[in-house]
Formats: structure tokens, sequence, C-alpha cells
């Protein structure tokens, strides 16, 4: 039976009052709760009803209604039931399976830290072994052969790093790579780049610190902008100036005006939430 238009409007209001407020009830909570996921039941029925334009701009309900997910600029240690430990990056979000022959967690943005449980031998001569621990992407599968290893979502491709023990990435459609302690790659669906010498010092970001040695101002500046509210880019002309130090990952405004005190570079805020990084002399208007 089809609705009136009044009646439509009407339904359409009550499905996001109702979803607003289950949201509301939910704020600030790591762990998917009751109230979020009455929230997408609620916004899962006004997208059947909804315009075509509304439903282009619609948030990413995988995310929403992830086990565990960061705001942007937070960090946050789980542990998981087996006692894996992982840290969640800034703006990251994961699902967590754990089945009989298989524990695995579902990258669905962001980064993340695993260190995953040990086999042990008990006292008594016996040996308590866990499932392989995968970490799944949009891109393949990363499995956990060594104590500590990362994975960053990046738009088209994963990156893994392997911090101690090795790693075993597979993208979805060619062959898997070993990575050894002290390596990281990128891969594709379809292709895995050579790996690569990893900085150990790269694991400070679980600090909410940034290692950089030489690093391009532009390649530190994609990394705060995952940590900053609202847009940030870097321009052309001071791309590719160098810079070195230990900077705050969850402090971005103070990173940039630390790193505007100390390199030849400036601030333009093209709106509140739009900034560049240019060069000191730029003639820009």
């Amino acid at each position: 039976m089809l609705c009136e238009p009044n009646t439509e409007r009407q339904a359409n209001h009550e499905l996001r009052r109702e979803a607003g407020t289950a949201l509301r009830e939910d704020a600030g909570v790591v762990g998917v709760s009751a109230g979020r996921r009455r929230a997408l039941k609620a916004l899962s029925w006004l997208a059947i009803a909804a315009p075509a334009g509304w439903l282009a701009s619609r948030p990413p309900w995988r995310t929403w209604t992830a086990d565990f997910r960061t705001a942007t600029g937070e960090l946050h240690d789980i542990l998981l039931a087996d006692g894996s430990q992982i840290t969640l990056g800034s703006a990251s979000a994961i699902d967590v399976a754990f089945e009989a022959n298989v524990r695995r967690v579902h990258l669905l943005e962001g980064e993340i830290m695993v260190r995953p449980v040990s086999d042990v031998r008990g006292t008594a001569g016996t040996r308590t072994t866990h499932a392989p621990l995968l970490v799944q992407t949009a891109e393949g599968v990363v499995e956990a052969r060594g104590a500590q290893f990362s994975v960053q979502q990046r738009d088209g491709f994963t990156r893994v790093a392997a911090f101690r023990g090795d790693a075993l990435a597979t993208p979805a459609a060619t062959a898997a790579l070993m990575l050894t302690q002290g390596q990281w790659c990128r891969f594709t669906r379809d292709g895995i780049a050579a790996p690569l010498t990893l900085d150990p010092r790269e694991a400070m970001w679980t600090r909410g610190l940034l290692y950089a040695n030489d690093m391009r101002i532009a390649d530190l500046v994609d990394e705060l902008a995952r940590y900053h509210a609202g847009v940030l880019r870097c321009a052309a002309d001071v791309a590719d100036l160098r810079v070195s130090g230990i900077y705050q990952l969850t402090d971005s405004d103070a990173t940039l005006a630390l790193l505007q005190r100390i390199y030849p570079i400036r601030l333009r805020s093209i709106t509140p939430y739009w900034t560049l990084v240019e060069a000191l002399d730029s003639t820009r208007i």
C-alpha cells in the first residue's frame, strides 16, 4: 500500500528524529551499542523512502556500526577476547570476528597496530595454540606471523609494516608476499610492491607522535591531515621542503605552529576548516 505524500513526509520525519536520538545517546562510546544499532535500523528504513540526491550523500554506514572506532585525532587501545592487543589510529574502524579456525579483524578504514597473542606452552607440557589472525582490507588480507605489525587502509591501497616478526600480505587477485621483520610494503587488489626497509621509530604513532627524518613536508602534512579537524593541504611550492624531528600527531595545530616558526612556511586559512601550508614568500592571494 502506497503512502500519501503527507504521510510519507511525516514518516521520514519520525525516522530522522528516532535516528538522531539514538545517535545522541551513543555519543562518545567506542564499541557498538544498542543505540547505534537502533540508529542504523531507523536510517536504513529512511533510505528506502529517501530521494536519490540524499542517498548520494549518505554517511558510511559500516563505520557507524563498527565494533570499535575512533574519531579524528583520537587513538584507542583495545584488548581482544584472545588477549591480542590492537591500537586504533585516528578516524579508524574495525570489525572483529573470532571463529574456531580463524580470528578475523576487518579494517574498515584508518590504521591499526596489531600485537597478536602468542601460542604458549603450559607447565604440564600442554600447548595452547590459537587460530590464524587475519586482517582483512579492501585490497586483500594480512596474516600475522610475528608479534607486532601495522596495517593501514588508504584510498586504493593497503600499507603493511612488520615491526616484530613476519607478516604475510596477500592481495585479492595475485600471489602473496612474506614481509620479514623490519620491512614494509604497499599492495593493491592486483599487485604488490617490493618490500622496503622499515624504520622502527614509525611505531611512535601509537603514542601520538610522528618521527620525521629528512621527510618531505608534503608527506608530513599528509600524515597530519589524518589527525586534523578539517581539510589540510600542502602547496606545490613548498612540497619538497625537507623536515626532521618528532612531532605531535594528536595536536596538529600545535605541530603546524611549530613548523611555521622553524621553517620558511606559512599557514593560510581559506576557510575556518580549510588550511593550506605554503611557502613563506608565496604570492598567492
